[in-house]
């Protein structure tokens, strides 16, 4: 079972800039994440999540990842950049309302390089699948306080 973090502690995003609701797993190279798309989400274009939500979800979704390893091992939390994307499919967009499971696997973590797959389910069917590389980089993320 993990800690119960706010998710807001574990990534470097906020408002309106979240692309993720909760992490609910984590074990060794694996983690995912929920999410319920929202109507007034920066993503949410002609009624429905784009591709560019769709693929920041499961961004955000490694960087909670590593957030939660981060805080786990009294670390602060970096910020990470997108640094390439492959075989990205959609296979159909969500739409406000529509609950997201986002689940990514480490394929490789050697410095500050991460290898991943992503997969993002909604109603029980694949929605997107990508390949990514992410970097993390050396600046700290600002502290999350609650207001």
């Amino acid at each position: 079972m993990i800690k119960p973090y706010n998710i807001l502690e574990l990534i470097p995003h906020r408002p309106p800039f979240v692309m993720v609701d909760k992490l609910t797993e984590f074990e060794g190279y694996y983690a995912a994440t929920e999410m319920t798309v929202t109507e007034d989400n920066i993503f949410c274009l002609n009624g429905y999540f784009s591709e560019a939500g769709m693929m920041e979800n499961m961004a955000q979704t490694c960087a909670a990842r590593l957030g939660y390893k981060s805080l786990d091992n009294d670390l602060s939390v970096k910020l990470g950049i997108i640094g390439a994307v492959k075989d990205f499919n959609v296979f159909f967009r969500p739409v406000p309302g529509d609950h997201l499971e986002t689940g990514i696997l480490i394929e490789h973590e050697v410095f500050n390089a991460i290898l991943l797959k992503a997969e993002i389910r909604c109603k029980g069917k694949i929605a997107a699948t990508a390949h990514m590389k992410l970097f993390l980089t050396d600046t700290e993320s600002q502290p999350y306080e609650e207001t």
